[in-house]
C-alpha cells in the first residue's frame, strides 16, 4: 500500500519538476533561455514566428531567404551552397569562429576579437558606444547603432563603423595609449559572394536583452527591420541554444514544446492509475 503511495508521489514530483524545467532560465551569455541582461530571450520572443534550423541540411534549396547566426559556438562550414543559391547570411560574431567559413567562401571579411573602445560612449563606459551607420542596415534607415564591447572587422564594404576617436584597448585601461592608434574601425560589413550576400556584425551583443530597450531606439529599429524579412534563425551552431536549467531535457523541451506536455501527461496518468487502484483496495 505505502509503496504505491510513494510511487505516486514520486511521479507527481517528477511532473512538477518537468513543469518547472519548462519555465526554467539560465545565466548563459547569449542564451535564448536567459531572461537577464546578457541573454537573448527578448529577441527570441519577438522572433517566435520565425523558422529555426537545427541542421544546415534543412535549409531551403531555393534563394531569397536570410539565415541569422548569433554567436557561433565553434568554427563552421557547410553553408556555401546555401549562400551561392542567392541567399543572405548574417553572422554576429566576435570570437572569430566565423573566419573559417568566410575564408571558405572567398570573402575578404575577417573578425578580430580585440577590445574596441570609443569616445562616442554611453553610460560613461567607453566599451558601450554608438557606431555610425553609413549603408543600408536591413532597410531600417538608422544613422547610428549602439554596440556593447565589440570586436572589429577588416575587409568587405563597411556598413557601420566607429568614430575617429576609437582604438583597440590592448591593456584594458580605457585610455588610448601611445601605441594604441586612434582611427575608424569597421563594426558591420557586407560582401556579395556569387549570387548571395554575407553580412558580418562584430558584436553578437546587439541581440541581447539590455540592448533591446527603449533607450536604444535605433537598435530596436534595426531588429524590427531584420524580423520583417524571410528570416531563418540558426540553432545548429549558436550559443543562443545554451540552456542548462533544472532538467537535462530542458533544451529538448524548448525545441519540442509538445515533449514536455506528453511527459507530464504520462506521469499524471500513471499517478492517477496508482491512486485509483489504491482506493479500490
Amino acid at each position: 500500500m505505502k509503496k504505491r503511495v510513494i510511487i505516486a508521489l514520486l511521479l507527481l514530483i517528477a511532473a512538477g519538476l518537468i513543469v518547472t524545467a519548462q519555465f526554467a532560465t539560465t545565466d548563459e551569455e547569449y542564451s535564448r533561455y536567459n531572461i537577464n541582461w546578457n541573454g537573448t530571450s527578448d529577441f527570441f520572443g519577438m522572433a517566435a514566428d520565425k523558422q529555426f534550423v537545427y541542421s544546415y541540411d534543412d535549409l531551403p534549396a531555393e534563394g531569397g531567404s536570410t539565415l541569422l547566426i548569433i554567436a557561433p559556438e565553434t568554427e563552421f562550414t557547410g553553408l556555401a551552397n546555401y549562400l551561392y543559391q542567392g541567399n543572405t547570411i548574417i553572422i554576429a560574431d566576435q570570437s572569430g569562429n566565423a573566419n573559417t567559413f568566410l575564408e571558405e567562401i572567398g570573402s575578404s571579411i575577417r573578425v578580430h576579437n580585440e577590445p574596441v573602445r570609443s569616445t562616442s560612449m554611453e553610460y560613461k563606459d567607453m566599451g558601450i558606444f554608438r557606431g555610425t551607420v553609413d549603408g543600408d542596415l536591413f532597410g531600417s534607415n538608422v544613422t547610428t547603432i549602439t554596440f556593447n564591447y565589440p570586436g572589429y572587422l577588416t575587409g568587405g564594404d563597411i556598413i557601420a563603423s566607429t568614430s575617429y576617436l576609437s582604438w583597440v584597448d590592448t591593456n584594458a585601461n580605457n585610455i588610448p595609449d601611445s601605441n594604441e592608434t586612434l582611427k575608424v574601425y569597421s563594426l558591420i560589413a557586407s560582401e556579395d559572394i556569387s549570387n548571395g550576400r554575407i553580412i558580418v556584425i562584430a558584436d553578437p551583443s546587439v541581440f541581447i536583452n539590455s540592448m533591446l530597450v527603449r533607450t536604444h531606439t535605433e537598435n530596436m529599429q534595426v531588429i524590427n527591420a531584420l524580423l520583417s524579412k524571410d528570416l531563418i534563425i540558426d540553432q545548429a551552431n549558436s550559443k543562443t541554444t545554451f540552456g542548462g536549467g533544472l532538467c537535462p531535457l530542458l533544451q529538448a523541451m524548448h525545441r519540442y514544446p509538445a515533449l514536455g506536455t506528453i511527459l507530464i501527461t504520462i506521469l499524471f496518468i500513471l499517478a492517477a492509475v496508482i491512486g485509483i487502484r489504491r482506493l479500490q483496495q
